[in-house]
């Protein structure tokens, strides 16, 4: 009887330690506070290019308002602000879909970052986005109809192969047509 006891006090012990490990598992990643301006502006300086994706995840979803802070400020250089729009497609996210879409209908915006937030909607958003992108593939400026053929490539759906298809038939820029033919081409 003791013995029954015993295996039963250390089955509770043990259920009670499955229970507790099952729901920390189960618990949302929880991330410290937003990480510092200084590191974020620092990861988008880099001078060949920004860090990789999983140094951007595991910065968590707080680093977007950062990104959105730097993009804002015209006292950081422009390539600093372009990058910050690129680095929110790791956050896919009502208020990162908000974001771009900002920065996409800015007026005066500059067509290299028209272009990046193409691309960032593509990269974030997927299929949900090709209303959005679509729109950029008659862009009046060559540098945006180019980033949106790359954005619409990320996509790669038959719906999307099908616009593609409809705007080489119109494209005159021999260098976006050959990056439609690209996206076309078989994988």
């Amino acid at each position: 009887m003791l013995r029954h006891r015993r295996i039963r006090a250390l089955s509770s012990g043990v259920v009670a330690l499955l229970l507790t490990a099952a729901a920390w598992l189960a618990a949302p990643t929880a991330y410290a506070a937003p990480p510092d301006i200084a590191r974020v502006r620092e990861m988008l300086s880099g001078y060949e290019g920004g860090p990789p994706e999983t140094a951007w995840r595991a910065l968590g979803p707080e680093a977007l308002p950062v990104l959105i802070a730097l993009y804002d400020s015209t006292q950081e250089a422009p390539f600093v602000r372009q990058r910050a729009v690129a680095a929110a497609a790791y956050y896919p996210s009502p208020a990162t879909h908000t974001f771009l879409h900002a920065v996409l209908v800015a007026p005066g915006q500059s067509d290299a970052i028209v272009r990046t937030a193409v691309d960032a909607l593509a990269r974030a958003f997927g299929a949900a986005a090709w209303d959005e992108v679509r729109a950029y593939l008659a862009h009046g400026a060559v540098t945006v109809r180019m980033g949106a053929v790359r954005a619409a490539s990320r996509i790669d759906t038959p719906a999307v192969h099908t616009v593609l298809r409809q705007r080489l038939r119109v494209e005159q820029e021999a260098e976006v047509r050959d990056a439609i033919n690209a996206a076309l081409a078989p994988r």
